[in-house]
């Protein structure tokens, strides 16, 4: 493979995970973000099966098990109350081989910025790109 680079924009959980995957291809990535400092914040989310796979994949499947909780079914309620929905993820669980974790978000960033092996650019703003 020749010398590919990439220019990832964006230091969240998505360009983070971009840069590990593309870094895994074999790219030379550059990760930049506008923020001055990394300040992963945020509440809890959702990591579905098919993003834990690519987590997997990139070889964090252990750490996210170990800052994700157990999550066995999900309900939706009315602000007074009320059940709206109740899913078991038993079925999706067993379907595709995956649990899914809630996490908080800062946890996630903070895993896949100790992840990625390179500089993140910080106090860059993207004016263009060709």
């Amino acid at each position: 493979m020749q010398n590919l680079k990439a220019i990832v924009v964006g230091a969240g959980i998505g360009g983070l995970t971009a840069g590990l995957a593309l870094r895994q291809a074999g790219y030379e990535v550059e990760v930049y973000d506008r923020v001055k400092e990394m300040r992963p914040v945020g509440a809890g989310i959702s990591v579905w099966s098919n993003g834990v796979k690519v987590l997997n994949r990139l070889g964090l499947g252990d750490r996210m098990a170990s800052i994700g909780g157990i999550m066995n079914r999900m309900q939706y309620h009315t602000k007074t109350g009320e059940l709206l929905n109740h899913i078991e993820l038993a079925p999706l669980i067993h379907k595709v081989g995956q649990r899914p974790y809630p996490v908080a978000r800062r946890d996630l960033q903070m895993m896949l910025m100790e992840a990625f092996p390179g500089e993140v650019h910080l106090d860059c703003r993207c004016v263009g790109v060709e």
